[in-house]
């Protein structure tokens, strides 16, 4: 009982103040939207120089170290949420009490006010390209299965020899061109590098699963960002807890110091 109350003294003090909500949609979320996605492009290149080191023969290590990569892309975008969010809150607080005064709040501001679902907006602008080539990958997808390469040249000179080559007739006529569909496919495992190490083009079934959910993995990580934004008014409260609770120590010790002060007067009085 007394560990419980101990926690409860020690949780911050939430304040919540009223706010002018924005707009979800608009130019100024747009190009958050834009700067957000530069973030995807970056941990699209965080994969491409990792994605190889983290290849383990041992599937355990594999999964954590990967899923453990995307967890920490998810976290940066976490934190560039929550810090806009309360931004964006502290402004509505701003345009709220301009308004409650009489003063005009200009349309630019209120582009700048916090919205619950900015955040989603500015997410769902940010994995536009990751939707662009996984959605196509992912309807098409197939099962991959190894197939051997282009033959050596050296073959070339038995072509007249037909019991040499009878059994290579089948793998001269293999079409090995890269088609449109292949490029989108090498792409869109590019953007999901980290779950395809996870699967491995050893285990084409499970390659499968993630070609097919590819729309969902790729954006995964970007998820943060409008977690992290919704919590917004929360970390603002946050603050406001915190200097609501200091001003009452400040208050406190301003009392003890009052009464410390009438006490030592009381006692020269007597003397």
């Amino acid at each position: 009982m007394q560990d419980k109350a101990k926690n409860n003294k020690k949780k911050r003090e939430l304040v919540f103040k009223p706010y002018k909500q924005g707009t979800w949609h608009n130019p100024y979320a747009t190009r958050q939207g834009l700067k957000t996605m530069v973030y995807f492009l970056v941990f699209v290149f965080f994969y491409l120089i990792l994605g190889a080191a983290l290849q383990f023969e041992q599937t355990w290590l594999r999964v954590i170290a990967n899923l453990l990569l995307v967890i920490v892309c998810g976290m940066i975008l976490y934190i560039n949420g929550a810090h806009l969010g309360e931004a964006e809150a502290a402004l509505g607080e701003i345009a709220y009490g301009r308004e409650q005064s009489g003063k005009t709040v200009s349309p630019k501001d209120v582009e700048h006010c916090y919205h619950p679902l900015k955040g989603w907006y500015i997410f769902l602008i940010s994995i536009i390209p990751a939707l662009l080539i996984c959605i196509p990958h992912a309807l098409m997808a197939e099962k991959q299965v190894y197939s051997l390469q282009a033959l050596p040249s050296w073959i070339n000179a038995y072509e007249g020899h037909e019991e040499i080559m009878a059994p290579f007739s089948y793998y001269l006529n293999i079409d090995t061109s890269m088609h449109l569909m292949d490029i989108i496919r090498l792409i869109a495992r590019v953007l999901i590098f980290p779950f395809a190490n996870i699967a491995t083009a050893d285990r084409p079934d499970l390659m499968l699963v993630m070609d097919r959910l590819s729309p969902i993995l790729a954006a995964l990580p970007m998820l943060g960002f409008p977690l992290g934004y919704l919590t917004g008014p929360q970390s603002r409260a946050a603050v406001h807890g915190d200097i609501k609770t200091s001003t009452k120590r400040r208050q406190r010790r301003e009392k003890k110091a009052i009464k410390a002060r009438q006490a030592r007067a009381k006692k020269n009085e007597i003397i």
